[in-house]
């Protein structure tokens, strides 16, 4: 599952810019038409993207990863994951307060149709409510592999990181993946939930963007599921 040449690491505060420029290249024919469906994002909205993401690695804890060719120094790939645990130490579950904390709506961009940009928020927060309940997880809220250095197993080893210190903690692991990165999920042990659409159709695209909700049961529930003969 790993590559030799590549190498994992959490992102530092300085490589915010580069991350974004990653996440922006690889989702421009996907997820940016929803975040930024009235036009092109400016620099002032990168510039605040860049921001969110240094002070979502200084200030919040957020776990921002970075994946490098270890020949050239490159970044070719990033991903970013969220443990959603409770505050008590030792408690097994979240309070209700403490859930519904993590899930605030950041406030839509210029270019952004505000009703989509809140619609999409609501949709993955109406879910993860639903599924998870007050449960404590991990889970995986971007990865991005630039084009040109895919099918190197970058990709694979950010979302192995975060399924090993979901094993760590003992919790389960949550995706949204895209219908084309289901397999690869599969693969890691993320199980099809639900599918679920947000609808895009009245904001003039052909049709629906589709999700397909995952979950990678916690190492001790895997262990006691039955092998297939």
């Amino acid at each position: 599952m790993t590559n030799p040449q590549l190498q994992v690491s959490l992102l530092r505060p300085e490589e915010a810019e580069q991350f974004m420029r990653i996440r922006h290249k690889v989702f421009k024919p996907t997820i940016n038409k929803i975040l930024y469906s009235r036009g092109e994002p400016s620099q002032k909205i990168l510039d605040r993207v860049t921001k969110d993401v240094r002070d979502g690695i200084v200030n919040k804890g957020m776990l921002y990863l970075k994946c490098v060719d270890v020949a050239t120094g490159e970044m070719i790939a990033g991903a970013r994951w969220r443990y959603a645990k409770p505050k008590e130490e030792g408690a097994r579950e979240r309070t209700w307060d403490e859930v519904e904390a993590g899930f605030t709506v950041p406030e839509p961009y210029e270019e952004s149709d505000p009703e989509l940009f809140r619609s999409l928020f609501h949709l993955l927060n109406t879910n993860k409510r639903e599924i998870l309940g007050n449960r404590p997880y991990y889970t995986l809220i971007t990865c991005a592999v630039l084009p040109q250095h895919e099918r190197r197993g970058a990709g694979t080893m950010l979302v192995q990181w975060g399924c090993d210190r979901a094993d760590e903690a003992g919790v389960e692991a949550y995706i949204e993946a895209s219908l084309m990165g289901v397999p690869v999920y599969e693969r890691l042990g993320f199980k099809p939930v639900k599918r679920i659409e947000l609808n895009t159709k009245d904001f003039g695209a052909k049709e629906n963007e589709a999700f397909i909700v995952m979950i990678r049961p916690a190492k001790a529930e895997r262990m006691d599921l039955p092998t297939a003969v």
